[in-house]
Order: C-alpha cells, then sequence, then structure tokens
C-alpha cells in the first residue's frame, strides 16, 4: 500500500518548564487515569505540558475511552503534543478506509485492532463497514487527533519520537516510516545521536523505563506487563519517572529520580524515592 503522509515536525518552540512524556498507553485507562492523577499532583498546580508518544489504541481493553482521555488532556493543556505510533497509525488508515483487505485483517487479528473495535461498539464485532461507519459518524474529534498528530518533537536537547530514528539520518531528514517502526538499527545502535531520542515502541527489557548513553525508551509494557510510565522534564532537563501499574488490581504509583546508578555501560537504573 503507497499511502503519501506528510510528516508533521512540531517545529515551534515547546516549552518544557515542566513536561511529562507518556509512553504506549495500548488501551489501559485504567493505568492511564491514576498515572495522570499521580502527574497532577508531581505539577502541584504549576502550568505542565505533555508528548504522547504514540500508540493509544490497540490490545487493551479500552482505547476509546483512552483516546477520549488524551484528548481531552491536551485541550486542557494547551502546547500538549500528540505523536503518532504505528498502531495509531494503522487505526486512523482503517478508519479512513484506506487499508488493504490483508492489511485490515492483521490489523485486526494481529495488531489488537479488535480491542480497538469492540471499545468502539458496546463490546461488540460489527462488520467492519458497521465499524466504520459508527466511528465516522460519532468519533470525528478522534479521527481529527490522529489527523492532526506529530512525527516528532524536537527541544534543545531532545527529539522525542515514537519508535526511535535511523542512525546516520538527520533528524530533520528521517523518514516518518522509521519514526514509528524502526527497532533493529536503533535499539542496538551504541553512537551518538544529535540529541537525545526519548521513545516508545520496543518494550525495555526491564519492564521500567531505561536510561541509555543515547536514548530513553519509557514503553514499560502496559497491556502485557500492567505497567505505563512517564518521564518528567523540568526546563529541557531530565528529573525523573513516574510509572503506575496493578497489583493485584490495585492501581500503585511508582516514582523514581534522575539519580543515575550504572547497571552497566549502556543502560542506567533510576533510583526509586
Amino acid at each position: 500500500m503507497n499511502v503519501e503522509v506528510n510528516q508533521i515536525t512540531e517545529r515551534t518552540p515547546f516549552s518544557m518548564n515542566l513536561a511529562y512524556a507518556i509512553g504506549d498507553i495500548h488501551g489501559r485507562d485504567d493505568l492511564l487515569l491514576p498515572l495522570l492523577a499521580a502527574i497532577k499532583e508531581d505539577a502541584d498546580n504549576h502550568a505542565r505540558r505533555f508528548i504522547f508518544l504514540g500508540d493509544i489504541v490497540d490490545r487493551g481493553p479500552d482505547s476509546k475511552e483512552c483516546m477520549e482521555i488524551v484528548n481531552q488532556t491536551m485541550l486542557l493543556h494547551p502546547g500538549s503534543k500528540f505523536v503518532l505510533g504505528n498502531h495509531d497509525e494503522r487505526f486512523w488508515h482503517a478508519v479512513s478506509g484506506i487499508l488493504r483487505p490483508d492489511e485490515q485483517a492483521a490489523w485486526l487479528e494481529d495488531f489488537g485492532g479488535w480491542q480497538t473495535v469492540e471499545s468502539y461498539c458496546g463490546g461488540h464485532r460489527p462488520s467492519f463497514p458497521e465499524f466504520t461507519a459508527h466511528f465516522q459518524e460519532f468519533y470525528d474529534h478522534h479521527l481529527e487527533m490522529l489527523q492532526s498528530a506529530v512525527d516528532k518533537v524536537e527541544t534543545t536537547n531532545f527529539c522525542f519520537v515514537h519508535a526511535g530514528v535511523r542512525p546516520g539520518v538527520k533528524l530533520e531528514d528521517q523518514n516518518p516510516h522509521d519514526l514509528r517502526w524502526i527497532r533493529e538499527g536503533f535499539i542496538d545502535f551504541s553512537g551518538d545521536f544529535e540529541k537525545t531520542v526519548v521513545h516508545g515502541h520496543t518494550i525495555t527489557d526491564s519492564e521500567f523505563p531505561e536510561v541509555h548513553g543515547n536514548r530513553i525508551a519509557i514503553d514499560t509494557g502496559s497491556y502485557r506487563t500492567g505497567r505505563i510510565s512517564s518521564v518528567v522534564f523540568v526546563d529541557d532537563e531530565l528529573t525523573g519517572f513516574i510509572c503506575a501499574e496493578k497489583i493485584n488490581g490495585t492501581p500503585v504509583i511508582r516514582c523514581f529520580d534522575a539519580r543515575m546508578e550504572t547497571q552497566n555501560q549502556n543502560v542506567a537504573k533510576v533510583t526509586a524515592v
């Protein structure tokens, strides 16, 4: 399938006085809500902005509610950004009717798309044309949100993307497909990038946020582990992490500061506070 999607980069100054980047959510509103509540407490009434790093939908049970929560959060906090993930892209193309039949089947069966459909249709699985008609009639604001998402957000020190960047390619020349899908060639790259890359997409080995020499990884598994994570920045500097998880069905918040103890040459672990 050849679909022309214009690369959108947030080029206007992004205020980093207090900002929270949130990793892959995958339909887990039961984790997103307590995470946002913890962030509100952490911000202590200070103005804040959010960078959602994509994959709001699929796999988890309530993609619709997660889309609504993210949409409302961005409206409440002007300047917040939604970086399009590969699952969000597939969802967007699905409801826009531009997936081939085999791609549509792969999204539904392999990407967790059926869970997204069910969340929008009261737990039912209608025919796909019925679903798209229902979505377009009642959730046009979600479609607008997908259409207005950006490919990356850059600050002086950081580049925020969903999946990663292609080594050796300038940030301004990155292919949108790489920004949403790359793993091999990025995760195993130990050299320097123009800026420290903050990303999700690939679940960390520790299932907690990881700080590497050239990147900060915050996909902590959501649908699989029951944990989603955010990274905290003050004045464009990393200051800590906030994670929300469920233990025996009860939401638990874990906060970490940015004091790093070297675990090995490439990965630093965070210290709980």
